[in-house]
């Protein structure tokens, strides 16, 4: 069908109108009837599984009635983003006209995360925010940003902002952001004198973990080897001479004074009599020349990166590990490497097209996946989709306006904090092969890195907090936390029916027989208990589940 018979003479001049970097979102309004409706209910459960914190019954109708495509196309072009620092600001500010002494902490950055990540719209967005939160990694456990979080949250926001953007515009802002600057020490980094020598923890880590990593990679990201060996991307003299590219930057009103300023979440300035001005050698073995200013120095080194041959399958394994496979295919990498270097439109680094790949990629929505397709869930996905997968009754607002969601410290139970994790190496490793089975089969489990006899315990009681402890019409009930409503459940007649419910809301319809039985015969010998104890033990032993822990 032409452009003109489909769209009309007059858009396909607007069209022509439209800079070249909006050609990837113009037509995508939906002229025709959808070819990618799930047939369903389950189907379009598994993709929300992969695709946002957890399926909601109202999620999977949309998926339904307008296919994958186009609930993409809406969560891309339409939802508005969630945004943390303008809350987090204004509970700050209602601290502080109370005249309590109360401040705002990690705590409320925490609650507001998962607030969002239950509740809110922008679903996708904030779903591939915390992919990349896990890539380009900052963490309050570090104590140059732990009493910042107003300014961490500018730091969420940007991911957020940039989920569906350009991979360089992304790189350029992580680079320049105040709170990667204190966490990876290239704040206040000086050029070389005596004694002294430029800090070298971002030059590195900006290779190895946000680029181009440790070895040369094919387009499939298996390694380029050279006699037998892997060969690798950088040496030790690019990350001196990178150091070299990062310094000088300080707050943004620092003006000539590199001590000078105030904390502020905006973009890092450069003040130039602290930046190496001398010529550096970096990746490639390419030579930015002496007598740049900060900023182009900054601009020539990253553009080296970010066009460099590993990017691509580098950013492509981990963002597919995070959505939906530990295990992808090299054709699966491949796949999504190509849409990261060409969008279709010749842009390369386009996170939405890199992310649509992923979701919508033959492996992805195979209908009857390999044995190794499919991953662990993330300890903290477990619990967002239990929130999500049923009725919540919200605690009120506090009198600064926090809604509080019973988690300010995940990471000892859980193994995750939302920017939180133990190093700038993330929860757990991309390559992490679990003794056993998985490691004898030579595949990869990232996320049992963090899963251990303690981890399962810790797990396990808190999602017992959320799905039997703490619930609607229990006495007395807490007022920081959310309770749960299992209403839809004891108005259904039999055991069969309840765990019916449950596979289709937590399981996608693909809980096993034995799992299935197991549970009916569970509630058939509770003789005596409540139709509410019922339901909530249905609900406590299914989220333990190793089925629940697993997303297939």
């Amino acid at each position: 069908m032409s452009l003109i018979r489909r769209c009309g003479a007059l858009l396909l001049c607007v069209a022509f109108a439209v800079p070249a970097a909006q050609a990837r979102t113009f037509f995508k309004s939906g002229f025709e009837a959808p070819t990618d409706v799930p047939s369903t209910d389950g189907e379009a459960a598994r993709f929300l599984t992969q695709a946002t914190f957890g399926p909601t019954q109202a999620d999977v109708a949309k998926v339904r009635q307008i296919g994958y495509s186009a609930w993409i196309d809406q969560q891309m072009n339409q939802v508005a983003m969630t945004a943390a620092r303008p809350h987090m600001e204004a509970v700050s500010a209602a601290m502080t006209a109370a005249g309590t002494g109360d401040t705002i902490g990690q705590n409320q950055r925490l609650s507001r995360w998962f607030h969002t990540a239950v509740t809110g719209p922008d679903q996708l967005r904030q779903r591939t925010a915390w992919a990349l939160s896990q890539i380009f990694v900052i963490s309050d456990s570090n104590g140059a940003i732990s009493g910042e979080p107003i300014q961490m949250s500018e730091y969420w926001d940007l991911l957020a902002r940039n989920a569906f953007g350009y991979y360089r515009t992304l790189l350029d802002e992580v680079t320049y952001n105040p709170s990667m600057g204190k966490f990876l020490s290239h704040f206040r980094n000086r050029k070389a004198a005596t004694g002294r020598e430029p800090d070298e923890n971002y030059a590195r880590e900006v290779m190895q973990l946000f680029s181009i990593g440790l070895v040369e990679r094919n387009l499939d990201y298996s390694p380029l080897l050279q006699g037998g060996q892997p060969i690798p991307t950088y040496d030790q003299n690019v990350i001196s001479n990178y150091a070299k590219v990062f310094t000088g930057f300080a707050y943004n009103n620092a003006g000539t004074n590199l001590f000078g300023g105030t904390n502020t979440y905006l973009p890092m300035s450069c003040v130039a009599t602290e930046h190496d001005t001398t010529a550096k050698v970096v990746v490639g073995g390419t030579t930015l020349p002496a007598g740049q200013t900060c900023a182009v120095d900054v601009r020539d080194g990253l553009n080296l990166l970010a066009s460099h041959a590993n990017v691509a399958p580098f950013i492509a394994r981990q963002l597919i590990q995070r959505f939906t496979t530990s295990n992808p295919s090299p054709a699966y990498i491949t796949r999504v490497a190509q849409k990261f270097n060409n969008n279709g439109d010749g842009e390369r680094g386009d996170l939405a097209a890199v992310v649509r790949q992923i979701l919508l990629d033959p492996e992805a929505r195979a209908a009857n996946p390999p044995a190794t397709f499919g991953k662990v869930r993330e300890p903290l996905l477990r619990l967002t989709a239990v929130l999500r997968a049923w009725n919540f009754q919200l605690p009120a607002a506090t009198a600064y306006g926090e809604i509080r969601m019973g988690m300010t410290n995940p990471l000892p139970v859980y193994g995750q904090r939302p920017l939180g994790a133990p190093t700038v190496f993330n929860f757990y490793e991309p390559d992490y092969q679990h003794p056993g089975a998985i490691a004898d089969a030579n595949l990869y489990a990232p996320e049992m890195q963090i899963i251990n006899e303690g981890s399962t315990y810790t797990i396990s009681n808190s999602l017992a907090d959320y799905t039997f402890r703490y619930y609607v019409g229990m006495s007395n009930p807490p007022t920081d936390r959310p309770l749960i409503d299992v209403g839809v459940l004891v108005n259904l007649a039999t055991p069969t029916a309840m765990v019916d419910e449950v596979n289709k809301r937590m399981f996608y319809g693909q809980m096993t027989g034995n799992t299935r039985t197991t549970l009916i015969n569970m509630l058939s010998f509770m003789n005596g208990a409540s139709a509410s104890e019922k339901a909530r033990s249905l609900l406590q032993v299914a989220a333990m589940s190793p089925e629940f822990a697993t997303q297939r």
